[in-house]
C-alpha cells in the first residue's frame, strides 16, 4: 500500500483507463446546485422586500450566501483541472514536472476550500445557536457587521494555514490516479506529520462543534414548542430588540435548521474521506 502511494506521488501519466464521466457529472451538479441556491436566495430576498417585510435573517442570509459562493468558487477552480488531466492523460505533476506548480495549486485550493466551507458552516451553526438560545444578547450585539468581519477573518486564517507547506511545515503530494493533490497525510518528517495531524484535528473539532450547536438548537426549538402548547398554541414567539418587537416564526427556524443540517451532512461526507487519509 505504501509503495502504491509512493508511485502515485511521482507519476506523470494516468495509467488507469477510467472515464472522466463521474468527475464531469459532479462538476456539472456542483455548478448547477450552487447557482440554483443563489437564485433561490435572491428570489426569497426580493419577495420579502416586495412584500414590505423586513429581512429578519440578514446575517444568516449573508453567511449562507458566502458559503454557497465559496463552494461555487472551489468547484470552478478545482474541477476543471481534473477534467483536463483526464483529457490529456497527464497527471497534475505531469502538467508542470519542473516546478510542480499545478499540483501545489490544486493542494492549496483543496485545503483552503475544505477548511473555509467547514468554518463557514460552523459560523452559521453558532449564529443559529445564539439566535435561538440567547435572543436578547443576539438582538443586542450580533449584527451584519459581525459577518463582514468574520468571513474575511475565516478566509485569512485558511489562507495562512494553506501557505504553511511553502515554509517547510507540511507538504502537498499527488494522489491516485494522479488527478488530484492534497496534504501528505502520511509523511515521514515530523513537521509534515504535525501539519497533517493539525488539519485532521481542526476538521474533526469543527465538525463536533457544528453537531453540538445543531443539537442545542434542536433542544431550544423543542422547548419553544412546549411553551407554545402551554400558552394555548400561539403561532409566534416574540422577542425584543431595542425599541421594537421582532417576530420570529418557529417554522422558519426549523427550516433554517434543516437547511443547516443537510449542508453539514453533505460537506462532512465530502471532507471526512480526506481526514481518513491520515492513518
Amino acid at each position: 500500500m505504501d509503495l502504491d502511494h509512493e508511485l502515485c506521488h511521482s507519476k506523470y501519466y494516468i495509467d488507469s483507463p477510467k472515464s472522466p464521466g463521474i468527475s464531469a457529472i459532479m462538476f456539472a451538479l456542483g455548478i448547477f446546485g450552487n447557482v440554483a441556491a443563489l437564485v433561490i436566495l435572491e428570489i426569497r430576498r426580493r419577495r420579502h422586500t416586495r412584500d414590505g417585510v423586513m429581512w429578519r435573517r440578514a446575517l444568516f442570509h449573508i453567511l449562507i450566501t458566502s458559503l454557497v459562493v465559496t463552494d461555487l468558487m472551489g468547484t470552478c477552480l478545482i474541477s476543471p483541472l481534473v477534467l483536463l488531466a483526464y483529457s490529456r492523460n497527464t497527471t497534475l505533476l505531469g502538467m508542470s514536472p519542473e516546478t510542480q506548480s499545478v499540483c501545489s495549486y490544486f493542494g492549496v485550493s483543496m485545503t483552503f476550500f475544505s477548511l473555509a466551507t467547514m468554518l463557514l458552516l460552523f459560523t452559521m451553526a453558532l449564529e443559529r445557536c445564539f439566535a435561538i438560545g440567547y435572543p436578547y444578547l443576539y438582538n443586542r450585539h450580533v449584527t451584519k457587521k459581525c459577518a463582514y468581519i468574520t468571513i474575511p477573518l475565516v478566509f485569512l486564517l485558511c489562507s495562512l494555514f494553506c501557505l504553511l507547506p511553502f515554509v517547510g511545515f507540511g507538504k502537498y503530494v499527488q494522489y491516485c490516479p494522479g488527478t488530484w493533490c492534497f496534504i501528505d497525510m502520511n509523511p515521514k518528517e515530523v513537521e509534515d506529520r504535525a501539519y497533517a495531524n493539525l488539519y485532521a484535528t481542526v476538521i474533526l473539532v469543527v465538525v463536533l462543534a457544528i453537531v453540538v450547536c445543531n443539537g442545542f438548537v434542536v433542544y431550544q426549538l423543542f422547548k419553544m414548542y412546549q411553551r407554545r402548547r402551554r400558552n394555548g398554541g400561539s403561532v409566534m414567539a416574540m422577542t425584543r430588540s431595542n425599541d421594537h418587537r421582532r417576530v420570529t416564526s418557529m417554522s422558519e427556524e426549523v427550516e433554517h435548521l434543516i437547511l443547516l443540517v443537510v449542508m453539514t451532512i453533505i460537506f462532512i461526507i465530502c471532507t471526512l474521506p480526506l481526514v481518513k487519509l491520515n492513518q
